[in-house]
């Protein structure tokens, strides 16, 4: 916009920019601090925070409609937490999150960490939808949500950035079987955290994002696909040492969509529907894995070509294993 309007236009189109946030505020003490073209707003509760966004982003959808030349994009983020107050300013974790998660947010979007959203669950006027686990700069997985929708775009559909990425899916064979055999509801609970517990490490371990986990299964994303074979390697032999149970994994590399911050398309669902097919402590790949992979310390063994449910055409798979050491 500064390239474009200069200095003074700049001025010109800050100055209602403004106005719409301050009107908004329920009150002048909120405003912590003003920057530039970005404003760090601290509330009493997480509430009256997302009521407010929702509020200033729908007067500022108003205002680019009636000025679709100088439009205002403007993105929200929220987390609560605990912080510290430094030079009338505000420093935590909570101000981190909310500075790097602003960043993924769409024009118009009002997104919410997990810390915040834990504190709207029980509001009746806060729905939030569920993006699921994003990976931040500097910050571990965050679970994130959804206040308000993007604006839609000007003069037609936004097209979803596009991302290469490695997608591994994982759950427990016969985990219903599984668990009814344990002794009590104490036992199923048990295996299913500890089954969490461990698919989470190794995440962390092998620098692996959760995206979504349903039930006893995992999906998760990796940027290569040798950290995702390894991560499942070392997931299988926790898991079936420590909680003396079976998983199966599928995984595929390719073109994904980002959607809402959330990772999705086709690759995907090739990489659930190769996992649907496994076996009881199968690790089983498609043949793009198998082809990126070649030269890697990975011995691939021939599964056929199949048809994947909801997916053209056939696919070869590979079971995946450790290559045998020599001597």
């Amino acid at each position: 916009m500064f390239a474009e309007l200069g200095e003074r236009g700049i001025i010109k189109v800050l100055g209602p920019y403004e106005r719409i946030v301050r009107a908004a505020l329920p009150r002048r003490t909120v405003e912590a601090d003003h920057i530039g073209d970005g404003f760090h707003l601290v509330f009493p509760t997480a509430s009256e925070a997302v009521a407010t966004a929702i509020k200033i982003a729908d007067a500022l959808q108003r205002h680019n409609v009636r000025h679709p030349d100088t439009p205002l994009p403007v993105k929200f983020a929220i987390e609560a937490g605990q912080s510290t107050r430094r030079n009338g300013g505000f420093l935590g974790m909570a101000v981190n999150v909310a500075a790097h998660l602003i960043g993924h947010a769409e024009p118009g979007q009002v997104l919410v960490a997990d810390g915040a959203a834990g504190l709207l669950r029980t509001s009746r006027t806060t729905l939030l939808r569920d993006l699921g686990v994003w990976r931040l700069r500097g910050v571990e997985g965050v679970h994130v949500y959804e206040a308000r929708a993007a604006d839609p775009p000007a003069g037609g559909s936004r097209r979803p950035p596009r991302v290469l990425a490695t997608a591994l899916h994982t759950d427990i064979v016969e985990s219903t079987a599984t668990a009814a055999a344990r002794t009590g509801q104490d036992g199923w609970k048990d295996m299913f955290e500890r089954h969490h517990e461990i698919v989470r490490e190794e995440l962390r371990r092998h620098g692996g994002v959760e995206v979504d986990t349903a039930g006893d299964g995992f999906y998760t994303t990796f940027e290569l696909p040798s950290h995702a074979v390894d991560c499942a390697f070392a997931m299988r032999q926790r898991i079936r040492a420590e909680v003396g149970i079976e998983i199966r994994v599928g995984i595929h590399t390719g073109e994904c969509e980002v959607i809402a911050g959330k990772i999705g398309g086709m690759a995907v669902v090739i990489g659930g529907r190769i996992r649907d097919g496994a076996g009881g402590g199968d690790i089983v790949v498609s043949r793009t894995i198998k082809d990126l992979l070649l030269g890697s310390p990975y011995a691939f063994t021939a599964r056929g070509s199949t048809a994947l449910k909801g997916v053209p055409g056939e696919w070869e798979t590979f079971a995946v294993e450790p290559a045998p050491t020599v001597g």
